[in-house]
Formats: structure tokens, C-alpha cells, sequence
């Protein structure tokens, strides 16, 4: 009975059409961008009710991040075995459930467990939306994938603006989280009738994982994707709470930046994703990387507000498509075990979102945010090196 309606979940659909299919599951990148930028906003309310330095402030990311790096234990696993769409709807049901009882706590550890579970289930949500666009567009992926990623940016633009709007009305940081709530529902209803990719089931096995892992190109972009990912979100994450509490800016201007920050990335994608359309991912990579570098590190001399935020943006504009690039080269290298791969990826890029903000907010006791920063473009420069040369693709058997 179960087996069966799950194969009806999978497999139902009132709209066929491919494009609906990447707009309803780009839905999700929405779903967990605007849950994660969310964070950042909820940063300096959080330290101020409860009392708390910027160092125990930090610990949300590890709170946030720690759950999503198990999922390469779990989700893709469940998701070939009882299909992608099934545990989509399920995860997200989840997602709107947790964010629904959020706005009832009142205590600071409870939040922390909350962000845990609610971390599993954003990463998780997003892994899947990435698998299953993969496996929907066999061709010219890095621009569609960049396209789904544009999504995550505009939910992770669209929740400060709201917050803010939010949280003068009621000051409350949790309202947000009712929003979240509803958003949850809706895009439930819209992938409920979108056409999933049918894909072979592709039974997991310990030993796939461990040769992706022994695999040297795989790896590093794994790494790649570890140092990318907890850059980004060093920045975006600690935006809020540097111009505030390093610059005196107001409360709504700082969130207004920190959307400025996800605008940028946003527009970085798109016009990524119309470049991957002429040119190889391997080589877009290439060239972007010691440009972020560059852009970031050079944050270390600026002072002011107006030219900090430029400086953030620029990196935006340069780093926005680079992940979506990422894992449109990842399938290239291992083309069978989508969900896998990709959640491969997603617990390692976990460990740099909560790692590397982690460290930075915990510096940030003894040196101000915006020169602590410019550290985190080191890796892009050690990454120029490793992208010269394309490997070729292998296939597990």
C-alpha cells in the first residue's frame, strides 16, 4: 500500500512541461536561500534578547550546518531508493512544520536544536531540487543549473527585506519563520503537480563513496566547494552585524545591504549561466577564480561602509555562478549517482558554512569582522592552480 502510493507521488504530474519543472523545483532553492539568509538577519536580535557576545553568537552555524553534513548517509540514499519527488514533498512538509513551531520558543538552546533539524531539511531540499534539475536537463547543465541556483539568491534577497519589514512591526525575530512557513506551502503545492525526472534506481553501496572519494579531481572540487561555500557565507552571514555593530549602521540599512549582497549574487549567476552556454565550466572556473580572490583580499584596506559594500558585491557578482559551475562539472566526472554526488558535495559544503563563519565570528572578539574577511579568499587563490588542465570522466560500476 505504502510502495504503492509512493510510486504514484513519483510519478504523478498535471504539467509536463520542462521549464514548469525547473521554475517549481528552483522553488526550493528559494525555500532554504530565504531560510538561510534569514540567519544572518536573526544574528544581532538573537545576541541582544539573550545577552550574548559575537562568539557564542557563531555557534548557530554549527547548530545550522552540523545536521546537513549526515546527509550523505541518508538523503541520497532515500531519494533513489523512494524517489526524488516523494522526498522532496515529505522534507519540506518537515521544513514548514519546524519553521511553523519556531515562532513559540522562547529559549535559546531550543533554538539551537531547532536550527539543527531545520538545517537537515533546508540542505536537504536543496540537494534534491539540484539532482533533480541535473537529471532533468542532460545538456548545457551549467546554465541550468545556475538558473535554479538564481532562485537560492533570490530567496536569500528577498529574506532580509522582509525581516526587516517584519521585525519593526512586531520585534520579533521569529515572525520570519511564519513566512517560511508559508512559502513551504505553497511551493508544496507546485511541485506536487510538476513532472519529476524518471531516472534508474541506483542502489547505494559504501564502496561508490569511497571511490568518488579516492577519485583526486573529485575531490578537490569537494574541497573547492567547502572553501566557496563558507567564504560566501562568512560574508553574508556576518553582513548584518559588521556594518552594525563594526560601523554603526542602522538596523534596516544593514539588512538592506546584506539583499544587496544576495542581488549581486543573483545577477553573477545569470550572467554566468548565459556564459556557460558558449564556454566549458572547467574554464569559466578558471578564469573567475583569481578574480574573487583579488576582490575579496583587497577588502582588508577599505573602511567605509559605501566602498565595503561595492567591494562585497563585485565578489558577489564574480562568485555566484561558480557552485552551480562546480557541480555541472561534478557530473561530468561521475555522470551515474546524481544524488550521491551531489550530496557529497552538499556535506562538504556544510562544513565550510559552519566552519568558516564559525571561526570568523569567534576572531571577531579580538579584530573586527571586515579584516577578518579577506582571509577567506585565500583558497580561491590556491585554486587557480588546480584548474588548468579538464580530467575525464569515470564510471562506477
Amino acid at each position: 500500500m505504502a510502495n504503492n502510493l509512493k510510486n504514484k507521488l513519483n510519478t504523478f504530474y498535471l504539467i509536463e512541461n520542462p521549464i514548469y519543472s525547473l521554475v517549481s523545483i528552483s522553488l526550493c532553492k528559494f525555500l532554504y536561500g530565504f531560510y538561510t539568509s534569514a540567519i544572518g538577519s536573526m544574528l544581532v536580535p538573537i545576541g541582544e534578547i539573550f545577552k550574548i557576545n559575537l562568539k557564542t553568537q557563531s555557534l548557530i552555524f554549527p547548530f545550522n550546518y552540523m545536521g546537513q553534513i549526515v546527509i550523505i548517509f541518508f538523503i541520497g540514499y532515500f531519494a533513489d531508493k523512494l524517489g526524488k519527488k516523494f522526498i522532496h514533498i515529505l522534507l519540506i512538509v518537515l521544513l514548514g512544520i519546524l519553521a511553523l513551531f519556531f515562532n513559540y520558543i522562547k529559549d535559546y538552546q531550543i533554538f539551537m536544536v531547532f536550527f539543527l533539524f531545520m538545517g537537515l531539511s533546508g540542505i536537504s531540499i536543496n540537494t534534491i531540487a539540484d539532482a533533480a534539475v541535473s537529471d532533468t536537463f542532460l545538456e548545457k547543465k551549467g546554465f541550468y543549473l545556475n538558473i535554479a541556483h538564481t532562485f537560492f539568491g533570490l530567496g536569500a534577497l528577498t529574506s532580509p527585506i522582509i525581516f526587516i519589514s517584519v521585525f519593526n512591526k512586531t520585534q520579533d525575530f521569529r515572525t520570519i519563520y511564519f513566512i517560511l512557513f508559508v512559502i513551504s506551502i505553497l511551493v508544496t503545492i507546485l511541485i506536487l503537480i510538476a513532472k519529476y525526472p524518471a531516472v534508474d534506481n541506483e542502489k547505494i553501496r559504501p564502496i561508490v563513496i569511497v571511490k568518488m572519494f579516492k577519485n583526486r579531481s573529485f575531490f578537490v572540487l569537494c574541497l573547492y566547494a567547502l572553501f566557496s561555500a563558507g567564504s560566501m557565507h562568512s560574508v553574508s552571514g556576518w553582513i548584518p552585524t559588521l556594518f552594525q555593530k563594526n560601523l554603526d549602521i542602522s538596523s534596516s540599512l544593514s539588512n538592506y545591504s546584506l539583499s544587496f549582497f544576495w542581488l549581486s549574487i543573483v545577477i553573477g549567476r545569470i550572467i554566468t549561466a548565459i556564459l556557460s552556454k558558449k564556454h566549458d565550466e572547467y574554464k569559466l572556473l578558471r578564469v573567475l577564480n583569481p578574480l574573487i580572490f583579488i576582490v575579496l583580499a583587497s577588502s582588508f584596506f577599505l573602511n567605509n561602509y559605501t566602498l565595503l559594500l561595492i567591494n562585497y558585491m563585485t565578489y558577489g557578482l564574480l562568485l555566484g555562478g561558480t557552485f552551480p559551475l562546480l557541480i555541472a562539472h561534478s557530473s561530468h566526472l561521475f555522470p551515474k549517482y546524481t544524488t550521491t554526488r551531489l550530496a557529497i558535495i552538499f556535506s562538504l559544503t556544510a562544513v565550510g558554512m559552519f566552519l568558516i563563519p564559525m571561526i570568523v565570528g569567534m576572531a571577531a572578539d579580538y579584530f573586527t569582522i571586515y579584516k577578518i574577511l579577506p582571509f577567506t579568499a585565500i583558497p580561491f587563490l590556491i585554486y587557480s592552480f588546480f584548474f588548468r588542465s579538464k580530467p575525464k570522466s569515470f564510471n562506477i560500476k
